[in-house]
């Protein structure tokens, strides 16, 4: 076999070659080292900590205005926040999700309301939640914490929403105590809806012509609590469609909190089943600081915009007493 012969330019070449090499090692184990160091000091650690609680202080304490532009502009996609109560939101909610950053609830107080109306007309208090539309656990969960209610039916089609709603359950400790539904409510046993994603605001997903296709029962087909309950629903004007399946469930005489908006419900074709299940029942305007008692076809003509909505508060004609 033949010698291998190496020239000398090529083993300088190959010499400085490992030189390059060792160096960049040496480079970057002293980088490492330096980081190592750093990251474990504790004289550096305590000011870096202080800087970002600093940094961080609007997002807790800071004025509102600039509480809001802090959670618009994080760069992540979901936040735990909340008060009381904790919530994972998608920071692309700028609705409901920001409101739970800001206040740590998202229209509570309409439950409460409802709750002193039923309370001064001498009916029970509910045990049982039926949330319709219940979204993240914006309702569901205060009430169950707050002790309000002692077990909850929440009912939620959007598959984000859902994945929250049962992350949130479990954050608090609350998910024995509440069965969750993953489908939408209408008029139709066993049927599919289409649902309209909103872009913003995870509250206003609605049914449509078109959207993600999500599965839809009756809610008399869904086994839930009569005695004791109380049906809250917002579901973005397909109330008339969800109260027109519920017609033994109206009439075990649970009260209603739902949202009424005309337009939204002329729009969906539900607004003569609206007014028909809630035909006969005392109607309370929860927007009403005063609490007196009125009609549909009053708030209906005091709503004269499309976007115009109230909540309202709706029990049998036969409960309470007259004020």
């Amino acid at each position: 076999m033949a010698p291998t012969i190496i020239h000398p330019a090529d083993h300088h070449r190959g010499l400085r070659r490992s030189q390059r090499q060792a160096g960049v090692q040496g480079a970057q184990t002293s980088r490492m080292s330096i980081l190592d160091t750093l990251k474990n000091s504790t004289w550096l650690r305590w000011p870096l900590l202080a800087f970002s609680r600093l940094l961080l202080r609007p997002l807790k304490a800071g004025p509102s205005l600039l509480r809001r532009a802090a959670y618009d502009a994080l760069p992540v996609r979901y936040f735990v926040t909340g008060q009381r109560e904790q919530f994972v939101v998608s920071t692309r909610d700028k609705v409901i999700g920001r409101e739970l950053f800001l206040q740590g609830e998202f229209d509570f107080g309409k439950l409460q309301s409802a709750l002193d109306i039923l309370s001064r007309e001498g009916l029970p208090l509910p045990r049982h939640l039926i949330d319709v539309g219940a979204n993240v656990g914006s309702i569901t969960i205060p009430a169950l914490a707050r002790g309000l209610v002692h077990d909850a039916s929440a009912i939620e089609p959007h598959p984000e929403n859902l994945r929250l709603l049962q992350a949130n359950l479990a954050l608090n400790g609350l998910a024995e105590r509440v069965r969750v539904l993953g489908l939408a409510v209408g008029a139709d046993t066993s049927s599919q809806l289409n649902l309209r994603e909103s872009a913003s605001n995870s509250g206003n997903h609605s049914i449509g012509a078109v959207g993600i296709a999500v599965p839809s029962a009756r809610l008399d087909d869904l086994d839930l609590p009569h005695p004791d309950a109380l049906l809250w629903m917002d579901i973005e004007g397909y109330e008339g469609h969800a109260l027109h399946g519920a017609a033994n469930l109206l009439a075990s005489g649970l009260p209603v909190v739902c949202e009424f908006n005309p337009g939204f419900l002329c729009e969906s074709g539900g607004l003569s089943w609206f007014q028909a299940a809630l035909a006969g029942r005392r109607i309370f305007d929860l927007q009403d600081n005063t609490r007196t008692e009125t009609t549909l076809d009053a708030l209906a003509s005091a709503l004269d915009t499309h976007l115009a909505y109230t909540d309202i508060l709706a029990i049998p004609a036969g409960q309470g007493r007259r004020v």
